[in-house]
Parts: structure tokens; sequence; C-alpha cells
């Protein structure tokens, strides 16, 4: 009697060694595609593939590093006995992809555009079937299908080469929370400035909207005016300068009231009309975004940034 219980308790002993030893090994991945096959799939190729395959303590079980441990969940194949980063809710799903992804810049997270809109990392960034690094494929036809109305804009005759995959939403926006959702501080234009340098100067005569904000002409996405200005000219630049010259003596009417040439008074032109608001300002004033060549013909003395 007593050898007997002696066995049924080395069995009882042993027993429980082997369910907590496979507890502890955890739950194969072999074991998870049976049923999620379709996500499997090609994983060892994706950047979480290939760094869990780099790491032979986790490869085996590498599901459960994000779901946690799946031996309830393959019992019944409930859903709520796992966990699913995608369902986890904006803060769940970000904290756990934090615990590996530490270099991203998330101290502004909360006061972002993204955030406010309950976006989690699962909402643009594809865990299981991204061959691409960063995990995010064809990363501004992503954002386009939220941001419709930049899309949009990006379909006007004058754009950033979005569409023709010269740039990238991203070579230009950050996405995690960064001031302004820009890569980069733009006061001062240096985000602009960054592809185009040769508009900055520094210039002998300045173009006051250089230094200040290039937004001051130009819209960033796309425009129905030429190189992406927010109107067609003479009508921008007589927005900053309504007594320049040619608006004010070439009037619609043919008459020349103004001051600037009382000698003309009373007189008409035919053409006034075309002369006046027809004519592209940067026909004679080219270096609009500065220049170290006086204007001598303008009677401010090398301000008019013709040359």
């Amino acid at each position: 009697m007593t050898k007997l219980r002696c066995s049924g308790l080395l069995l009882l002993f042993f027993g429980l060694i082997l369910l907590t030893t496979q507890a502890f090994a955890g739950v194969s991945n072999d074991v998870c595609a049976n049923c999620h096959d379709e996500t499997t799939t090609g994983f060892g190729h994706t950047a979480h593939g290939i760094y869990f395959s780099s790491k032979p303590s986790l490869s085996e079980n590498s599901c459960e590093s994000c779901h946690g441990s799946a031996v309830e969940h393959i019992e019944d194949g409930d859903p709520e006995k796992i966990i699913n980063p995608a369902n986890s809710g904006q803060f769940g799903a970000k904290e756990l992809c934090l615990t590996c992804h530490t270099s991203h810049k998330f101290d502004n997270w909360s006061f972002s555009d993204h955030n406010t809109a309950d976006l989690t990392c699962a909402s643009c960034h594809s865990v299981h079937n991204s061959y691409e690094k960063p995990s995010v494929s064809k990363s501004s036809e992503l954002c386009l299908s939220c941001h419709t109305d930049v899309k949009g804009s990006l379909n006007m005759p004058s754009h950033h080469p979005i569409g023709e995959g010269k740039l990238n939403c991203i070579d230009c926006h950050g996405v995690h929370g960064e001031p302004a959702a820009l890569t980069m501080d733009n006061r001062g234009s240096e985000l602009c400035y960054s592809c185009h340098a040769e508009k900055e100067g520094p210039f002998v005569f300045e173009h006051a909207p250089v230094q200040e904000d290039c937004m001051i002409c130009h819209t960033p996405h796309g425009s129905v005016a030429d190189n992406l200005l927010k109107q067609s000219e003479p009508s921008l630049c007589l927005s900053c300068h309504p007594m320049h010259f040619h608006a004010t003596v070439v009037s619609v009417d043919g008459d020349f009231p103004t001051p600037q040439a009382p000698e003309r008074a009373g007189t008409s032109v035919p053409d006034s009309f075309e002369r006046g608001m027809l004519t592209k300002c940067t026909q004679c004033h080219t270096s609009v975004h500065g220049s170290d060549m006086p204007s001598q013909a303008t009677s401010t003395g090398g301000q008019g940034l013709t040359r």
C-alpha cells in the first residue's frame, strides 16, 4: 500500500514537472501556424522575423513574445485568452511595441493628431506581412488613405512629386508626435531649405518672406498656380505690394490718376489691363528669392530684386 502511494506521488510529481516544463517552454510557432497560416507564411522574411531568427532563445516561440502565453488560447481558440496588440487599445498596443522599439521619440505623442484620432501602432504598421524596414509599406499611400484633403492637393497642376515616387510624406512629416508634425523645426524655413538650399541665400538684397516663412508665398502640397504658389501672378505679389508701379499706374480703364505718374494723368492706354494684370511680375523680377545684383532702374536704389 505504501509502495503504491509512493508510486502515485512520484507520477504526480513528474507530471507536474512535465506540465510546468511545457508551460515554461511555451507554445511553438508551428502550433500557431495550424490556424494562423495566413499570418505566419513569409513571416521569417519580415523585419520581426529576421530579428527573431537571430535570437535562438526566441525563434521557436516568437509568437508569444508579442502575444503572451498561448497555452489557454489553444485549448478552445478563445480570442480573449491571448494578447492581440491590434485590439489592445491605444495605450496597451503602444506600451507593448515600446518594450522593444525604444528609439522612437514619443515625448509629444499625447499632443499629436494621430493620438487624438485614437491611432495605435498597428493602425499604420504591418506587424506580420511587411517586407520593408521601416514596416510602413508604401508610406505615402498609407498616409493619403486618411489625409484625403492632401491627396486632392497632390493632383493639382503644381505639386510636390509624391505620386511620382520622388518624395514620401515622411520626408517632411513626423508621425510619432514631432512638433508641428514635421521632421524638423521649420521656423525660418529650415525644412524647406534642406532640399531647396539655393533659395536660402544669403543675398545682398533680401526678399523678406525668404527669411521669415516660405509658406507666405507657397503652399506645401499642391496648387493651381505655378511653383506651388498660393495664387497666380500678379495677384500673389500684389497682396504685399499693392502700390507697385504697374498696378497703380496702369489701371483697368486706361487712366493714370495716381501720384506716381502725374504727367500721364488723363491719358489712355488701350492694352492697360493686359499690361497691368496679365503680365507676370517674374518676367522682370526674376530673382524673387533674393539677389546680389542691384536693380538700378527702381527708385528704391537696389531693393527691387529684378536681376
